[in-house]
C-alpha cells in the first residue's frame, strides 16, 4: 500500500550524487572566498575614464 511517502534511495548512486554534489558546492566555495579577499592585481590595466564632467566644470541645471 502506498502511504504517500517516497522511497528512500540506497546505495552507491546515491552516494556518488551526494559526492559529486559536495565538491561542486565545495569548489563554488573556495571560488567565492578567493574572489572575497584576493589583493588587487597590480599588474591590471587602470579603470576606464567615467563619462562623468569633472568636478571644476559647472552644474548645468
Amino acid at each position: 500500500m502506498n502511504n504517500g511517502q517516497q522511497r528512500q534511495r540506497h546505495g552507491v548512486h546515491k552516494h556518488l550524487a551526494e559526492g559529486v554534489g559536495g565538491v561542486l558546492v565545495g569548489a563554488a566555495v573556495v571560488l567565492l572566498l578567493r574572489g572575497l579577499f584576493r589583493k588587487p592585481d597590480p599588474r591590471a590595466p587602470a579603470a576606464a575614464p567615467t563619462s562623468d564632467p569633472p568636478s571644476s566644470a559647472p552644474a548645468t541645471r
